[in-house]
């Protein structure tokens, strides 16, 4: 139990590194692509609050394991 509890504080760790750094990277990751300059900011908008939820998701249930 106690490799469990080590492998996803190590896991939360790298997520929270890999979250900094997608903030860092913003507006590469997220910003108007050159390839299509007709995308929407909703697009765009819609992108962005995906990969929120998809972290933010993770990162919850990671604690929840953890602190179970």
């Amino acid at each position: 139990m106690i490799i469990l509890k080590i492998c996803l504080t190590l896991f939360l760790i790298a997520w929270s590194f890999f979250g900094i750094w997608m903030l860092v990277k913003y507006n590469v990751l997220f910003g108007p692509h050159r390839d299509d300059p007709s995308e929407t900011p909703g697009a765009r908008s819609f992108g962005v609050a995906h990969v929120a939820s998809v972290w933010f998701g993770f990162f919850v249930l990671a604690l929840y394991f953890l602190f179970r």
